[in-house]
């Protein structure tokens, strides 16, 4: 089987998982609306459920989710991600644009490449003489 054959397959198999998520939530609401057409033809009161908090349930425990603790994990949750942009874009830690010199920064990072450059066409062409096509 090729590649457009396993494309083909794996686009069979999403829509048809699609399709059957489509329809079981389609006998849901239709079940739904039912249940709630018989509740109020009956005249019968319906209960209704206490709200606690902000509507978050009983065990709720604050806008972070772990109490007070929670604040803790958010804020390491901030520094996370900043050091994943960090790494993302190479910047360590006396890098970055305009960084601390050295070899840190994008200008350090230049030389070395250039200097990486100059040093294998060295090792290919050590008379000095030009290739054909450069």
């Amino acid at each position: 089987m090729g590649t457009f054959g396993r494309v083909l397959a794996t686009l069979l198999v999403v829509g048809l998982i699609v399709g059957i998520g489509a329809a079981v939530y389609n006998v849901g609401v239709n079940v739904g609306l039912e249940t709630a057409a018989q509740v109020a033809a009956s005249g019968e009161p319906v209960p209704v459920p206490y709200g606690y908090g902000w509507g978050y349930g009983p065990y709720w425990h604050g806008p972070f989710g772990f109490g007070f603790f929670g604040f803790f994990l958010f804020v390491v949750g901030v520094f996370l991600v900043i050091g994943l942009v960090r790494a993302a874009f190479g910047w360590g830690r006396h890098g970055g644009p305009g960084g601390h010199g050295g070899r840190g920064g994008w200008g350090g990072r230049r030389e070395m490449l250039e200097e990486m450059h100059r040093e294998l066409h060295r090792r290919d062409n050590p008379d000095g003489e030009r290739a054909a096509g450069a």
